[in-house]
């Protein structure tokens, strides 16, 4: 059994050096995209999985795309920015340049993944409202502040400030017809 250990430790040992050498040969730039995606993918699984009973028990209008839509349209979105994220930071010249346009990537990150909460978790719809408003307007502050930086990152990130505007007359147009729902409780009509 010894044997057996050490020779597998070995192989183990010989494998890595080729792994380490190929990891060691990868651009910079290739790694820097491979954030930019644990970046935006990975921010978003920080936001829990909610109960979908609820959502499905509200009036909707009646233009509400189905719900496959959603991940059809949100992952290449998700795709789309985070090769604009890549852009801005390979294209950036200094800490300086890229200060703004970070930050305000991380706010729209944040804010979308706080609608979620709100929307989904607290079943505030009014308030959601709100939180869907700073979302579209860190989303267009980023395009905005990308576009300083590279113009094509910013066209890149165009396409969600689209889908954001959908989301949010979507939002919107369920509030209106959902008025009188209990918020943050489980639904139903108040009494």
């Amino acid at each position: 059994m010894p044997g057996l250990l050490i020779s597998v430790a070995s192989a183990l040992e010989s494998q890595s050096a080729g792994l380490r050498a190929a990891i060691n040969n990868v651009p910079s730039a290739d790694w820097a995209l491979a954030g930019a995606f644990a970046v935006v993918f990975g921010v978003q699984r920080l936001v829990p999985t909610f109960e979908k009973g609820w959502y499905q028990k509200l009036v909707k209008p009646s233009w509400t795309p189905p719900n496959y839509v959603f991940p059809l349209v949100w992952i290449p979105l998700k795709i789309l920015q985070s090769v604009s994220l890549w852009l801005v930071w390979r294209s950036g010249k200094d800490a300086g340049e890229l200060a703004l346009p970070l930050s305000l990537f991380g706010l729209h990150l944040f804010l979308g993944n706080w609608w979620n909460v709100v929307f989904f978790g607290q079943h505030k719809l009014e308030e959601s409202t709100k939180w869907m408003g700073a979302f579209w307007a860190s989303i267009a502050a980023s395009i905005a502040a990308f576009a300083q930086v590279t113009p094509l990152a910013a066209l890149l990130f165009a396409p969600t400030q689209v889908w954001v505007t959908i989301a949010a007359k979507l939002n919107w147009d369920i509030v209106q017809l959902n008025k009188g729902q209990q918020e943050g409780g489980k639904g139903g009509k108040k009494k």
